[in-house]
């Protein structure tokens, strides 16, 4: 019998992985594992079990496999002839629903000597919870032993194994599978009884990379470690190693490779022990659907990803999808969106397709701000799937569009300047410490020597920037006047934080530094968009209407969304604020004379540009305090010449002279005002402010002469004006939020009367500045009409409710509507409105 020693080999081999060998125990980890993917991993698949062989290694993935799909796999092991077969079946019921069933053979037949396992398994796998898998599976087993042809023994056993899945977090699964409970034993005609499988317990955990595969390890009487890498969507690489806690051998290594082309997968294995030959493993497997399609995917079309916007992604499209519905009717779908580079979850979204047609839908995704930390342009895959309820399942239907997502900076110019407002970090901590400080000495200077808040801002931005030697400095590589008015051609821009540090920057870079800086101290800027070039322009803060009360000439300032806006040209920050501001206006001048000017407001760009501040450390720069102050000094000198020239040149006199006639004029309006002839006291102010438009006290009592009026709107601007003007008085504040209230406005009242009542120095404070005694008792100033009583009680209440509310509204406030007759809340008040004497 020349076969004699072969087979006995090959029965000592089988004999001992299927526990034939007596009645004795067999050892766990010699069951046969099976499906070429898992034995590609090291057998650490029980927290993956996410194809055909989930039935095995862990029926609670059946319910996450999602589609029908049928596997067939062969090995010969260790190259003795032992044929080991293996085909699979799973049929999802519902969403949340699967069913399975397997058939596994394996054997030795030389015609001496024969050995038979066939085992056949069915199973199901549940979804319990959105995170939480259950699954089932019971197993027949037969097998049988021959002998030179003739029976050796033979028996049948039945078993049972459970199974666990979970995703506790993003990425992560958790599985425990408790297989052959209460171990599986064949008994035999005779009546003998052994163990084919013993009780295993198995524990595993799986992390997904994203797209780029998953790595898994398992415990049993083994560790098991496996790593499965997806360069391609079409491409698995797996290797694995595995060892037997407590044995003597050595580890067994494994490798493997899978092809995935449409519905079809072909995987290959190969398994190498420590002392017997290596098993190579094949497998094929065809997902697939039996519920027709509804729906199809025509075409994926993206656009070019710019990091620095990838926050406007969530709002705006970045691409498109054509999707045909295939049915008479409408069908309701969910998009779902992943860039595995650039995203952690899919986004979806629900849409309703119109019947028989091809609609185009817009693409949204919310990407991770770690997008922020890329370095150089990468291509990226956008993965769409439109999934859709189809029968009793549900179905999903994929398409991939391709894309390059570019490095942080990266703009477009060609896509429009207001991109260029997600460059604007005013809260980032460079940008806020070096603007807190210049901000901080511009308001300490006394008389307020630039007659504008704003103005002053812009000064002390500017002289802050040359004093540091901030300088411009074109890009050599792709100047901005170039790559602007080149379609598509993709240039940079650097954060603030980044010019901070290099102190220097082009066109660009200085506008965005510039713009960050003024809208760190609430000052609203816009980018100029002239051919080949960008600056800025800054809001004074002043209405259309007062555009005198600035002191500049017509050819200094913009007149922009019925505001008051000066030019400042970014590239001349070393020739200090002054002269930023003529060649600014030199700038307008110059493109107004050859077509429109393009604005593009920072704070309403935001809206669709939302900026993103890079992680990273930041180099802090402080001004040095007594160069600055000298500087500034300088500024607030040539403003201050350039504001009496033009004053001389328009109404005949200096400034002083002016504040000096019209402070009589305004004492015949206080007069006029306490005597109840408003409209009086209103001619008189308007002269005064014709004679004095930068008198931030008279635009001030103006607004309360108008309120008096019951001009509640033309009032809130003229206080506006005086805060413009730089008046730094509670009082001001406090006029507005009274307004505020009157108008029914009570949350905005809140927010403006909190600050200002802490900065009156408290309640009793605040109540004497608009000379209201802050108790009942002590009143003795106006009447004690019932209605008058009611108004003063109640504005009591509102300081008092106000006073814990310190944090003004976050932007622009809206400007209070005019009213045709007066509230019987607001009747009388007037009187308690701050007037500056």
């Amino acid at each position: 019998m020349r076969g004699a020693p072969r087979g006995l080999t090959c029965l000592v081999a089988l004999l001992a992985t299927a526990g034939m060998a007596g009645p004795g125990r067999a050892a766990v980890s010699d069951q046969i594992p099976t499906g070429p993917r898992a034995i590609g991993m090291g057998g650490a698949f029980t927290a993956v079990a996410n194809d055909a062989s989930a039935l095995f290694w862990n029926p609670a993935g059946l319910a996450i496999v999602g589609h029908q799909e049928l596997a067939g796999w062969h090995a010969n092991r260790f190259d003795t002839g032992i044929h080991d077969d293996h085909v699979a079946f799973v049929l999802p019921l519902s969403p949340d629903l699967a069913a399975a069933t397997d058939w596994f053979h394996t054997g030795f037949d030389d015609g001496e000597l024969g050995f038979s396992e066939n085992r056949v398994t069915v199973g199901a796998g549940l979804k319990v919870r959105p995170w939480l898998w259950a699954g089932a599976g019971a197993k027949l087993l037969a097998r049988s032993t021959s002998l030179d042809g003739q029976s050796v023994t033979s028996g049948r056993g039945f078993g049972l194994d459970l199974g666990l899945l979970a995703a506790p977090a993003d990425h992560w699964r958790i599985g425990l599978v408790d297989q052959d409970l209460s171990d599986t034993r064949v008994s035999t005609p005779d009546g003998l009884t052994s163990v084919a499988y013993p009780h295993n317990l198995r524990l595993g955990a799986a992390y997904a990379f994203r797209k780029y595969g998953t790595a898994a390890f398992d415990l049993d009487d083994r560790w098991h470690l496996g790593v499965e890498a997806t360069p391609h969507p079409a491409l698995a690489l797996r290797a694995g190693v595995e060892q037997d806690l407590h044995g003597i051998e050595g580890a067994t290594w494994s490798m493997g490779l899978g092809v995935k082309v449409g519905m079809l997968r072909a995987d290959w294995a190969r398994n190498v022990p420590p002392t017997l030959p290596s098993t190579d493993h094949f497998g094929l497997s065809m997902e697939f659907n039996f519920n027709p399609a509804q729906l199809r995917i025509e075409k994926v079309q993206v656009e070019e990803l710019y990091t620095s916007q990838y926050k406007s992604y969530a709002r705006a499209s970045f691409g498109t999808i054509q999707v045909r519905n295939l049915q008479d009717h409408p069908l309701a779908a969910r998009v779902s969106v992943f860039i595995p580079e650039l995203m952690t979850a899919p986004s979806e979204q629900d849409v309703t397709v119109r019947p028989k047609v091809v609609s185009e839908l817009p693409l949204t995704a919310v990407l991770d701000e770690k997008v922020l930390v890329q370095r150089g342009d990468q291509p990226v895959q956008v993965q769409v799937t439109a999934s859709y309820q189809s029968l009793r399942l549900e179905r999903h239907e994929k398409g991939l569009g391709r894309s390059v997502a570019y490095e942080p900076g990266a703009i477009d110019w060609g896509l429009g300047m207001a991109q260029a407002a997600a460059f604007v970090t005013p809260r980032d901590p460079a940008v806020d410490e070096l603007a807190r400080q210049a901000g901080r000495l511009a308001l300490e200077l006394p008389g307020n020597p630039f007659g504008n808040r704003n103005v002053a801002f812009a000064a002390a931005m500017t002289d802050a920037l040359r004093q540091l030697g901030v300088a411009y400095v074109p890009d050599p590589t792709t100047p901005f006047a170039t790559v602007s008015a080149t379609p598509h051609a993709v240039d940079t821009i650097h954060y603030p934080y980044q010019t901070i540090d290099r102190l220097s920057g082009d066109c660009d870079d200085t506008s965005v530094l510039t713009a960050s800086l003024l809208g760190n101290v609430g000052v609203n800027t816009c980018f100029v968009d002239v051919p080949g070039h960008i600056f800025v322009i800054v809001d004074t803060g002043l209405p259309e209407s007062d555009r005198s009360a600035l002191g500049a000439d017509s050819t200094m300032t913009v007149i922009h969304g019925g505001k008051v806006w000066i030019p400042l040209e970014t590239t001349s920050l070393a020739r200090g604020f002054t002269q930023a501001w003529r060649d600014g206006a030199d700038e307008i001048s110059t493109a107004a004379a050859q077509g429109p000017i393009g604005y593009y407001d920072v704070t309403d760009s935001q809206q669709r540009y939302e900026p993103a501040m890079p992680p990273g450390d930041r180099r802090i720069r402080m001004v040095d305090e007594a160069r600055f102050d000298s500087l500034l000094s300088s500024e607030a000198k040539a403003v201050a010449a350039m504001r009496d020239e033009y004053f001389a040149a328009h109404f005949g006199a200096g400034t002083r002279e002016l504040e000096a006639s019209a402070e009589a004029l305004a004492e015949v309006a206080r007069v006029d005002f306490e005597g109840g002839d408003y409209p009086g006291a209103r001619t008189q102010l308007e002269q005064a402010l014709a004679k004095a438009p930068q008198s931030a006290a008279t635009h001030n009592n103006l607004g309360v002469v108008l309120a008096a009026l019951d001009s509640l709107g033309a009032a809130d601007r003229q206080w506006s004006a005086a805060i413009a003007l730089g008046l730094r008085d509670p009082g001001v504040a406090l006029n507005r939020g009274l307004a505020r209230w009157a108008v029914g406005d009570s949350v905005a009242a809140t927010q403006l009367l909190g600050p200002a009542i802490a900065e009156a120095g408290g309640y009793a404070a605040a109540c004497r500045k608009i000379e209201l005694a802050p108790e009942d008792s002590l009143d003795r100033r106006a009447s004690f009409e019932p209605e008058d009583l009611t108004l003063r009680a109640r504005i009591r209440t509102l300081l008092r409710q106000s006073r814990a509310a310190t944090k003004p509204l976050p932007g622009p406030r809206p400007a209070i509507a005019e009213t045709s007759q007066p509230l019987a809340s607001i009747r009388g008040i007037s009187k308690y409105l701050y007037w500056i004497e």
